[in-house]
């Protein structure tokens, strides 16, 4: 379904990042297609910022972290395994732009919301910088406005990271939120190649199931109730990927419409669903 009604305000996204793999591999083409025009359509949107969850940066405790350091650089946080099969992995890079004023901005609105949180410095990870580097290819269609990640917490609580959402929401400006995650992320699945991708599928299916939810609250509960299905530690041994889906529930809570991008591209143990909540304005 897609909804093209005009609106104001600027719509959400959830992202399935992948990982460095999607950025050469053959069988990831369509992928890295989808990516693409996903960027173009952001980019069209023009705006000032972009604000980022992502599920490979979960707090330690029940604060939200806050990234105030600037400039930022590639973190190559790969596995040591990558250095004997792909070394060359470990001589990408993406410039970007990041903005410390951003960042205290966002901490200090969060805190005002209600919602603890403290400010952190790291670098740029991967979860957001293999898929920006195929939605903003450098030196063709490169990306001129700061990006800022945001933590997601350690408590795991759905509702909390809609929430978080929620108070995002209300940040103002042309500020683009996006959660960038995965719908299923089982790494040993992927790894083992035990099983086959009944999972990653069953929760397209779920997903597609809540967005076509009559209203956005009602499809914010289909949502949360995902955590009920039998498969969910199938799909999530552990949630850290999925709480940024819920970010983007929290940040779209009053959007209506959706599209979608990377539907059935599973591989076993993972999902590359992307969508985004709300109409072009």
């Amino acid at each position: 379904m897609s909804d093209q009604t005009p609106n104001p305000r600027l719509p959400t996204y959830f992202i399935g990042h992948g990982g460095v793999s999607i950025l050469f591999k053959p069988e990831h083409e369509a992928i890295r297609l989808g990516l693409r025009e996903l960027g173009k359509e952001i980019k069209s949107l023009k705006p000032d910022a972009i604000v980022t969850t992502c599920g490979e940066f979960q707090s330690e405790t029940d604060a939200i972290q806050v990234n105030l350091k600037e400039p930022t650089k590639v973190w190559h946080d790969l596995g040591p395994s990558w250095h004997k099969t792909f070394p060359h992995v470990f001589e990408y890079d993406y410039a970007h732009k990041s903005s410390r004023a951003l960042g205290e901005k966002v901490l200090k609105h969060l805190q005002a919301a209600g919602i603890k949180a403290e400010g952190v410095e790291r670098d740029l990870d991967h979860g957001i910088w293999v898929p920006f580097k195929l939605m903003f290819p450098e030196g063709e269609d490169d990306l001129d406005i700061p990006v800022l990640q945001i933590s997601t917490s350690a408590n795991e609580d759905l509702n909390a990271h809609v929430e978080l959402g929620r108070a995002l929401s209300s940040l103002g400006g042309r500020i683009l939120l996006i959660g960038s995650g995965m719908l299923c992320h089982n790494l040993r699945a992927t790894r083992e190649g035990t099983s086959d991708t009944t999972v990653a599928k069953a929760f397209e299916s779920y997903a597609k199931n809540a967005l076509d939810a009559p209203t956005p609250a009602e499809r914010t509960k289909r949502f949360l109730a995902l955590q009920t299905q039998d498969d969910w530690i199938a799909a999530h041994p552990t949630a850290e990927h999925v709480l940024p889906l819920y970010m983007t529930l929290g940040a779209g809570f009053d959007m209506e419409g959706y599209e979608v991008w990377n539907e059935d591209r599973c591989i076993i143990g993972q999902s590359y669903y992307t969508f985004r909540l709300g109409g072009l304005p």
